[in-house]
């Protein structure tokens, strides 16, 4: 006598669900934040300067150094962080 069991149904059949959205889209978030971050803050920058620059020109000055300044300290926070390739 042959015994036939009735089998599950397969679960990549079924379609995905709230979880599976909601981990998809906090990754694409968190790769996309910072490069959207960036670019929002350098479009204020850069707003921020062309009206200074129409006002008082010599107050434009500012944005510019403080832009210089977080570059020149991102560049030095990325020089600790990573060793030089000769050594």
């Amino acid at each position: 006598m042959v015994h036939y069991e009735q089998q599950r149904p397969d679960d990549r059949d079924k379609p995905p669900g709230c979880l599976d959205i909601l981990v998809i889209t906090r990754v694409v978030l968190g790769v996309l934040f910072w490069p959207l971050a960036v670019m929002f803050v350098v479009i204020f920058d850069l707003g921020i300067t062309f009206y200074l620059y129409a006002t008082r020109p010599l107050f434009a000055l500012i944005p510019v150094a403080i832009t210089a300044a977080a570059i020149l300290g991102f560049t030095l926070w990325e020089r600790h962080r990573y060793p030089r390739l000769d050594e």
